[in-house]
C-alpha cells in the first residue's frame, strides 16, 4: 500500500489517496495481531527487485502471455489484440518509489512523469515488439489522466515503444472509487471496435478485473495497491 504525504491538487493521485485512506479507517478488532512492522517490510521490497526476482517474475509471465497470444493468432484470431497498462506493466516507477522511501507525492511524481523519468520496463517492451511483429495490435489503457495525454504518448515512444493502436487515458469527471469501470469499458470499447482482445496486461488486480479479455497476465508490483 502506498503510503501518501500530498495534497488532491492532482488528479493522478485521487485513487491513491482514497485507497490509502480508506485502509487507514479499517477499526482493528479487540485483541488484533499487530501488523507487520514498515521498515523489514520495504527492505524486502529493495532486495526483490535489487536480486532480479521481480525481473524473473516478470520475464515468466510475460514468457506465458506470448505464448497464449502466439497460438491464437497461429488459431486465426479475427483482429487479435492486447491490452497493457502503463505504470509499472510498461514503464518502471520502481527508481521514483525508492528515492521516496516507498512513499508518494503528488507534485514529484509529476515532474519525474513530466522529466520522462520513468524507463520502458524491458521484458513488457520486448513482449509489444513481439506481439506487433506479429500483426496484434496493441492498446494501452492506463489510469492516467486525460490531461496527460501528450506527456504519456511521450513517455511511451521515448521508452522505446514502438507506434500502438490506440491509449486510453481515464477522463477527469471519473470520480468513481476504483479504475475497474474505466479499464473494462475501454476493453469494451476495443472489442466493439471488432478487435479480439487475447491479453488484457497489468500489475494490479483492478487493471484486469472486469472481463472484455480472452486471458489475464497480472505482473508483480509490491510497491502499491490501486483499487
Amino acid at each position: 500500500m502506498r503510503l501518501i504525504g500530498a495534497s488532491m491538487s492532482s488528479p493522478i493521485t485521487a485513487v491513491r489517496v482514497a485507497a490509502v485512506a480508506a485502509a487507514a479507517l479499517l477499526p482493528l478488532a479487540a485483541g488484533a495481531a499487530e501488523p507487520p512492522n514498515l521498515a523489514p517490510a520495504k527492505a524486502r521490497v529493495t532486495a526483490y527487485y535489487a536480486s532480479g526476482a521481480w525481473d524473473r517474475d516478470v520475464r515468466a509471465r510475460l514468457a506465458a502471455a506470448r505464448a497464449y497470444v502466439d497460438a491464437r493468432v497461429r488459431a486465426g484470431a479475427r483482429k487479435p489484440a492486447v491490452v497493457l497498462d502503463i505504470d509499472d506493466t510498461s514503464l518502471s516507477d520502481y527508481g521514483y518509489e525508492k528515492a521516496h522511501d516507498y512513499g508518494y507525492d503528488a507534485r514529484s511524481y509529476d515532474a519525474d512523469v513530466n522529466a520522462e523519468r520513468f524507463p520502458a520496463i524491458a521484458p513488457t517492451l520486448a513482449f509489444v515488439r513481439h506481439v506487433e511483429a506479429e500483426h496484434v495490435a496493441v492498446f494501452f489503457v492506463t489510469g492516467r489522466r486525460a490531461p496527460e495525454l501528450r506527456v504519456t504518448h511521450l513517455n511511451l515512444v521515448r521508452a522505446g515503444y514502438p507506434p500502438y493502436a490506440g491509449l486510453f487515458l481515464r477522463p477527469v469527471s471519473d470520480h468513481t472509487g476504483s479504475v475497474i469501470p474505466f479499464k473494462s469499458h475501454a476493453r469494451a470499447e476495443i472489442q466493439g471496435r471488432g478487435y479480439t482482445v487475447l491479453e488484457s496486461i497489468g500489475d494490479q488486480w483492478s487493471d484486469l478485473r472486469g472481463g472484455h479479455a480472452e486471458r489475464t497476465t497480472k505482473l508483480p508490483n509490491p510497491m502499491y495497491l490501486i483499487p
